[in-house]
């Protein structure tokens, strides 16, 4: 799945077999879509975020060849966590372990250094984040292309940035029911996922509706969306020249939905 970090809007889905790994095919949908923005929008910088799941050598190359012919084009990935990682990162570990233990509070503390994994061509550029509190310490750690900001910068306001892109999933998922996919073939399947993703797009250029038309609507999910609009009786007629859609006297929200309507081109009846 890719999204607009920024908006939300779904930009392309690719279905992999499910004895795949994550990022089978990243490094092509990444090539295919920044080509498209960088055509588009030559001067645009472009940031890929992504979970450990895609810090894959290919994908790596892929983005950093495309800095390298596009330029501005920039990652922040997770990375798992190693022994070798650790082990560069332990003074930092050592020092909010050393902190807990005076304070008894939540502490976080903030690195960076350069690591090269064995299947890597060159080093790369790590943030760690050393936290400790009540349960244990917990280490994390991104690769990223931005070596010249501030680690709590790149880790809180980059990176953890990509957790809104779990509620965009959650939408697809849960509100659109993407997740059933029980056809017999693989082609069949994948049309299921797209018509899904079309499915993504419709609910939201209705919430994108709703900003101007029902701001009380602008920033709900999906599944609050469908069931106030959308999962309602009425009676639907079609004849030669439009679709005549009448709602119930007692629909609660019949205002909202008219005014969304109207935002997204239909016309009301006298």
């Amino acid at each position: 799945m890719v999204f607009d970090g920024q908006s939300g809007q779904a930009v392309t889905a690719l279905l992999r077999p499910g004895n795949a790994h994550a990022a089978r095919s990243a490094a092509t949908v990444l090539r295919r879509v920044i080509r498209r923005i960088k055509t588009r929008f030559p001067h645009a910088q472009v940031l890929v975020r992504g979970d450990s799941g895609f810090c894959m050598p290919r994908v790596l190359d892929a983005l950093e060849q495309l800095n390298q012919e596009l330029k501005d084009i920039h990652y922040v990935l997770g990375i798992a966590k190693n022994p070798r990682l650790l082990g560069l990162g332990q003074a930092a570990m050592a020092a909010a372990a050393d902190q807990y233990a005076s304070t008894r509070r939540h502490v976080r503390h903030f690195t960076s250094f350069g690591y090269a994994a064995e299947t890597w061509q060159h080093p790369r550029h790590v943030v760690m984040k050393a936290e400790h509190h009540v349960q244990e310490a917990n280490p994390r750690f991104v690769v990223t292309t931005l070596d010249g900001i501030d680690p709590q910068m790149v880790y809180d306001r980059v990176y953890c940035a990509r957790g809104q892109c779990e509620n965009y999933i959650k939408d697809l998922k849960n509100a659109l029911n993407a997740d059933r996919l029980s056809c017999c073939s693989f082609k069949a399947n994948f049309l299921r996922l797209l018509l899904h993703l079309a499915a993504y797009r419709l609910m939201y250029a209705i919430r994108l509706a709703a900003v101007t038309a029902s701001p009380e609507l602008a920033t709900v999910q999906f599944d609050t969306l469908r069931l106030r609009l959308l999962k309602v009786a009425a009676h639907v007629k079609q004849s030669v020249r439009r679709i005549l859609i009448r709602l119930p006297a007692a629909f609660p929200h019949a205002a909202a939905f008219a005014s969304i309507a109207q935002v997204l081109g239909a016309q009301s009846s006298a």
